[in-house]
């Protein structure tokens, strides 16, 4: 992955990778600069470039959220690794290390880990939240492929 982002002239601070669900072939990338992260899909038979997309971290959202102890136990937590974003009129906090829901597959994908910064109560089982939400037999078809390479 290193080389690949060299290539691209991908600067970038840190990195981490991890493999999708239920398979060590295809993995998860995240690259990370000063205002966010480009986040990628690796198949160990993939022969072309990976496709990262950039999600910026837009740390400056979390500001009238800072005093909250769930928000600072996030920060902690995330390891810097987190996005911030509306979905509509609700603030989300994303964890980037847990992956997405079919990112592979989906270039909009949602972030497995998300925490709703306007309404703590409603964040049970925030780990696994999706994490195979709209799998089917078409989605692990179209999984098996892209884990075979691009």
């Amino acid at each position: 992955m290193k080389s690949d982002l060299q290539q691209q002239g991908v600067t970038y601070s840190r990195y981490f990778s991890t493999p999708t669900p239920l398979n060590s072939l295809l993995w998860y990338v995240v690259a990370a600069d000063s205002g966010g992260f480009r986040t990628g899909y690796r198949s160990i038979f993939d022969h072309g470039p990976t496709h990262f997309r950039w999600q910026p971290r837009n740390d400056s959202l979390l500001r009238p959220f800072r005093g909250q102890e769930d928000v600072k136990y996030l920060l902690r937590f995330s390891q810097g690794y987190y996005t911030v974003e509306h979905w509509g009129d609700t603030l989300v906090f994303n964890d980037l290390r847990f992956g997405e829901i079919r990112g592979w597959a989906d270039p909009k994908a949602r972030f497995v880990f998300h925490y709703f910064c306007k309404w703590p109560g409603n964040n049970a089982v925030v780990v696994q939240r999706g994490r195979m939400s709209g799998w089917n037999g078409r989605t692990v078809r179209a999984f098996w492929r892209r884990i075979w390479g691009n």
